[in-house]
């Protein structure tokens, strides 16, 4: 043997150990920031009584039943696991080669994760994990590990429950989705009668029948389509990944899911008025049993359909895009070759310890800045009197006490003080709530009125002028209720409602997602803790017969003026000054 080959062999035969200690280290340090940030520091109350980490809290938020729709956010760890799967043989081809912009996207992902633990929020918690996987795959791993793991990163998005979403989106999809449903159904010969989001049977004189006889239904937030777009985006974004080439029809297909999403719905609509008028409305729609609806079994068929249209509707337009896409569809990726670096082991490992280092420093920084930040909350003071004036005006009124519902549900602290007011030709129902110390728990009456059997009309800001020629923006809300009082007999009740919430220092918002943004604005850049109140004043006009010709068509216009003309009078009894 050459001795010159044996001394080579000899100096570098401990190089293939070393070189496996550089992603050993890469993972493990990457692992580990991710382990204690994330699944073992107390990070935010949620809905519990004492504080847990970002994922233990993502976790008990998903399995809670009133989230039942955004349980599919679980399983996208296991998806990303997948695509990070597909492309392994690529991974084991690049270099391990940090690059320190990562530092600076970890730096952001310590600066949000301090930021929501400061305000007690778990939205800063999941952008913050976003933010880190991405800041520690740049660190650790390099630029051409982001690029070829960008996909399954922007994927991981799609874990957080973003609950908003129901107000931000779908609930403004329910109005063209009825307009589009009474539009179709007109044009095949059916007479329909359209408030907000509910779609009626028009009265038909000839043969006897009133409004809302032969079907009557609403496009609730409850929908399977309007509270699953997360998910059908979701869908829409990985089969597109997985299926078709090039990056606009992509991103074409990923944004068809809403249009699709409100197909879905129309189509569904169209099925529970054709069952309704072909077998009846309780086999179509379903029943009231205790002034609460109870679905059909066709109507919960009719509520899968929207998926089946929606996914048809995929499949149909990636077919427009590429033609036979699914000829291509590949679950698993090739790989690719790609060239040494040419720096030696020893520099690597040394620069991959240096760079790990820093990923630990940042990591217990964002620790140190959690623990040095008090968390007891420091409240200031309310913007409400939490007591409404025994008498307004000419309504006199009478004290009422907080539901045992209502005490089951709030947190501890909160205050409710209630009046139902007279004056012998109106009442009017007042309520005013204030948060609890620890965490905001407030009516939402949009919420809270469907829940209790009120379909929404209408909502509009308004506003209500003070005595001191300042007008506050509030919410006027329009809602109705129809009940059988009788066989063959139809009543409609109407309601009016006026509610708004009052920060500290004079903030005031008509919008509870508002008050959110400005609680989490105002505690980060000025320190200031929000008491968040909520004044609701709700109105009931008299029962209307379906289908008889209305004889006082300005009560509802009349009844508005007095309701707001109450608000305003009783404005300086109940707002700090």
């Amino acid at each position: 043997m050459n001795p010159a080959s044996t001394t080579l062999d000899t100096k570098l035969s401990p190089a293939v150990p070393q070189g496996r200690r550089v992603p050993w280290l890469a993972l493990g340090t990457g692992v580990g920031v991710l382990i204690v940030l994330f699944a073992i520091w107390p990070y935010q109350h949620w809905q519990f009584a004492r504080r847990g980490s970002v994922l233990e809290g993502w976790y008990k938020v998903l399995t809670l039943a009133d989230n039942a729709e955004w349980q599919f956010c679980l399983f996208v760890p296991f998806i990303v696991g997948f695509l990070v799967y597909r492309v392994r043989e690529t991974l084991a081809r690049l270099p391990i080669a940090g690059s320190w912009s990562g530092a600076v996207v970890l730096g952001l992902a310590v600066i949000a994760y301090w930021l929501g633990y400061k305000v007690d929020t778990g939205y800063l918690g999941f952008a913050a994990l976003q933010l880190a996987v991405a800041g520690l795959v740049l660190l650790l791993a390099g630029t051409a590990w982001m690029r070829a793991l960008f996909f399954p990163w922007l994927f991981l998005a799609f874990a957080w429950p973003f609950f908003p979403l129901d107000s931000l989106l779908a609930a403004k999809l329910k109005i063209p989705t009825a307009q589009i449903a009474c539009q179709i159904l007109s044009w095949t010969g059916v007479d329909v009668v359209r408030e907000g989001s509910t779609v009626q049977s028009a009265a038909n004189f000839a043969t006897g029948l009133k409004q809302g006889a032969a079907f009557t239904f609403d496009v609730s937030d409850s929908c399977s389509g309007m509270r699953s777009l997360y998910a059908l985006m979701m869908v829409g974004v990985l089969y597109g990944y997985l299926s078709l080439r090039r990056t606009g029809p992509r991103l074409l297909l990923a944004a068809s899911t809403i249009p699709l999403a409100v197909a879905g719905n129309v189509f569904r609509l169209l099925m529970l008025a054709v069952g309704s008028l072909w077998f009846g409305q309780e086999f179509a729609v379903g029943r009231q049993v205790d002034g609460k609806q109870v679905d059909s079994a066709f109507h919960l068929l009719a509520g899968f359909m929207v998926f089946g249209v929606a996914l048809a509707g995929m499949f149909g337009l990636a077919t427009l895009l590429e033609g036979r896409h699914w000829n291509r569809l590949r679950l698993w990726a090739g790989s690719e070759e790609n060239a040494a670096t040419g720096v030696r082991l020893e520099e690597r490992f040394n620069a991959a310890l240096v760079k790990s280092g820093a990923a630990v420093a940042l990591a217990l920084a964002g620790i140190v800045l959690c623990w040095t930040t008090p968390t007891a909350p420091t409240l200031a003071e309310p913007g409400l009197k939490m007591e409404l004036p025994a008498m307004v005006e000419s309504y006199q009124s009478m004290q009422l006490t907080m539901t045992a519902k209502e005490a089951s549900i709030f947190e501890p602290g909160v205050k409710l003080d209630r009046r139902v007011y007279g004056n012998g030709q109106r009442q009017i129902l007042g309520t005013l709530v204030m948060s609890g110390p620890a965490k905001k728990s407030l009516h939402q009456p949009d919420i809270c009125l469907p829940n209790q059997g009120w379909i929404i009309a209408s909502t509009q800001e308004v506003p209500i002028a003070m005595k001191d020629g300042r007008f506050k923006k509030v919410t006027l809300m329009r809602v109705f209720r129809d009940q059988e009082t009788s066989p063959g007999v139809r009543v409609r009740s109407w309601g009016l409602n006026i509610f708004w919430y009052e920060g500290s220092s004079g903030v005031s918002t008509p919008s509870y997602l508002m008050s959110n943004f400005i609680s989490y604005r105002d505690a980060i850049l000025f320190n200031l803790n929000h008491r968040w109140g909520m004044a609701s004043y709700f109105m009931r006009l008299p029962d209307k017969e379906l289908g008889v010709v209305d004889t006082d068509p300005l009560g509802e216009l009349q009844a508005m003026d007095a309701l707001m003309q109450f608000v305003s009078a009783s404005l300086p009894a109940i707002v700090v000054d």
